[in-house]
C-alpha cells in the first residue's frame, strides 16, 4: 500500500532545504511508495505562507513520474481568492483532483470535487463508492453555477489580483524602521500581516473601527480575506486606520 504526503504551505516553508537538486533529504524520499501528494497552495493554517514553486514542481514531477496522484485543497484558496481561479495556478502542475468549498458557495454550505479523467478511471476500477446526505443537491449546484457566473461576468478574479496589489502596496508603505509591522505576505485578496508584538490589541482596535480581521492563535499574525467585491474606498480606510493604530503602538 502506498503512503500519502500531506502538505501545507507552512510545512513546506521548512522544506526549502530540499531545493538543491542533489539534496540528500530529497533523494531519500521513496516516491515509488507514495500514492498521493496532497497540497494546500497557500492558506498554511491561517498564516498565509507560500512554498516555493521550484519545490512544489519538483515534488509533483516525481509523484507523477511514479504514477502517483496530485490532489489540491482549494477550499480557502479557490474561486479567485489568490488572484487566479485556483491557487495551484501559481505553480506549473496538473492536479488529478481539486477540492473546492467556502467561496464557491458564497456563504451557502457546498463542496465540490473536480477530478481528472485519469483519477475517475482509477476510482471506477477500484470500485470506490461514496454517498452523503446532500450529494447531487440541486440547490447547491444552482448556487455554485450562479457564483461561477458572477465571478466570470464581473471579472472578479482579475479584480482580486489588482486589489490585492493595492493592499500590499498600501501595507508596504506603513513599514518604517521603528514600526512593529514585521512582514506582509499575500496573493490576491488572501493577505497576512505579521507584527513584532500586539497583534491581538491591533485586532481589537481594528474591530472598533469597523474592520473584522482574524488572528492566528499563538502567532503575532493578522489575516485579511476581504470580499472580492470590496470597494477601493474601504481598502483606503483600512490602511489609514491600521496606520493610526500601529503608529501609536510603535511609540509605546
Amino acid at each position: 500500500m502506498r503512503n500519502l504526503i500531506w502538505s501545507t504551505g507552512h510545512d513546506l516553508i521548512l522544506a526549502d532545504i530540499v531545493k538543491a537538486r542533489n539534496c540528500q533529504l530529497f533523494s531519500n524520499i521513496p516516491f515509488d511508495k507514495i500514492g498521493i501528494f496532497l497540497f494546500e497552495p497557500g492558506s498554511s493554517s491561517g498564516l498565509v505562507n507560500f512554498p516555493s514553486a521550484k519545490l512544489i514542481e519538483r515534488i509533483s514531477k516525481k509523484i507523477t513520474e511514479n504514477d502517483g496522484l496530485i490532489v489540491i485543497n482549494e477550499v480557502t484558496t479557490g474561486a479567485g481568492r489568490t488572484g487566479k481561479w485556483f491557487g495551484f495556478q501559481h505553480y506549473d502542475l496538473k492536479p488529478d483532483m481539486i477540492a473546492i468549498g467556502k467561496g464557491i458557495g458564497n456563504g451557502y454550505p457546498v463542496s465540490v470535487a473536480a477530478i481528472s479523467g485519469r483519477a475517475a478511471r482509477l476510482l471506477e476500477n477500484c470500485h470506490f463508492h461514496y454517498s452523503q446526505s446532500h450529494q447531487n443537491d440541486p440547490l447547491g449546484a444552482t448556487v455554485v453555477n450562479e457564483v461561477i457566473g458572477t465571478i466570470s461576468d464581473e471579472n472578479l478574479v482579475e479584480r482580486s489580483r489588482m486589489l490585492g496589489e493595492k493592499i500590499m502596496k498600501g501595507l508596504e508603505g506603513l513599514k518604517r524602521s521603528d514600526s512593529i509591522l514585521k512582514e506582509i505576505r499575500g496573493r490576491g485578496l488572501m493577505i497576512a500581516i505579521e507584527f513584532t508584538r500586539d497583534a491581538e490589541l491591533i485586532q481589537k482596535e481594528l474591530i472598533k473601527k469597523g474592520f473584522i480581521v482574524a488572528k492566528r492563535s499563538g502567532h503575532e499574525v493578522l489575516r485579511i480575506d476581504p470580499a472580492l467585491t470590496i470597494e477601493e474606498k474601504d481598502i483606503d480606510a483600512f490602511i489609514r486606520s491600521l496606520n493610526e493604530i500601529i503608529t501609536y503602538l510603535s511609540r509605546k
